[in-house]
């Protein structure tokens, strides 16, 4: 059974396996096509040998988390990872990502809760977000999930939520592009009711994640007919960010060609 899965995440955006050992499993799997997606950072593909991608078909990625909502994120593909203007874009969208994890310790610090910006167990390659305060405050014993932290303390409606500071969608698609990607929305259902899909992808979208562990069956033939409409690249991926996360899936979605429109654009 051959599998594809085109978003994932490593430890150097709050994944907790390295990029070798993501593909190490996804290969043992039987994950065929892998993209490596972490968040407004490409650092982790320069911790690869080129011998360890052999056997998998591997396509560079990236996910950039926008102001305009806290799940409204894109997904680029086939960028240019050393193209200078993207990375000095995505370095500055890493810098937005501080500000606000400092901001969000402030804020927890006023109702009493005991923590610090050097609790967080990151380095200088690392893409700082919300998960990697919610592993500091289960270490100190204020949760025993990810997602039980996040209700608690993290997410909007919380005394220490703050908003996203990231680019807004037309400047993060412009970054994908101008390093030679194609944008694709990520997980279209963690926006709804928020925004209307259709109008979201008329912005420059190239492709939508159809396929998704969240979207229900009529979700996914909703975002199909999307994807027909305006001959967008239909992608699957599990948002795989590994053991301790609750988002441990990385053998979800079969390939299976004909579910999968355009998708030889990025393949």
């Amino acid at each position: 059974m051959v599998y594809i899965n085109l978003h994932t995440h490593s430890n150097f955006s709050d994944g907790t396996l390295t990029p070798s050992d993501l593909i190490k499993l996804s290969n043992s799997k039987g994950v065929e096509y892998l993209s490596l997606t972490d968040h407004d950072t490409v650092n982790g593909y320069d911790s690869l040998k080129d011998e360890e991608i052999k056997g998998i078909k591997f396509i560079k990625g990236i996910e950039i988390s926008t102001k305009n909502h806290d799940y409204l994120h894109i997904l680029g593909y086939n960028i240019d990872v050393k193209n200078k203007s993207f990375l000095s874009d995505i370095a500055d969208y890493r810098e937005r990502r501080v500000s606000r994890v400092k901001e969000i310790i402030r804020k927890l610090n006023e109702i009493n809760i005991n923590i610090s910006f050097d609790d967080l167990k990151a380095n200088s390659l690392t893409t700082l977000g919300r998960p990697h305060i919610a592993d500091a405050l289960i270490e100190k014993g204020y949760g025993k999930t990810r997602t039980e932290v996040f209700h608690k303390y993290l997410i909007e409606g919380c005394y220490a939520y703050v908003k996203p500071r990231g680019p807004d969608i037309s400047e993060a698609i412009k970054t994908i592009k101008n390093a030679g990607g194609v944008a694709v929305l990520a997980h279209p259902s963690t926006i709804e009711g928020s925004f209307n899909v259709e109008d979201v992808i008329k912005m420059g979208f190239d492709g939508i994640e159809v396929f998704y562990p969240t979207h229900t069956n009529n979700k996914t033939k909703k975002y199909l007919e999307i994807a027909k409409k305006y001959n967008l690249i239909v992608t699957a991926g599990t948002d795989y960010h590994g053991p301790g996360t609750d988002r441990e899936k990385l053998d979800l979605f079969k390939f299976e060609t004909d579910k999968f429109n355009n998708i030889e654009k990025i393949l």
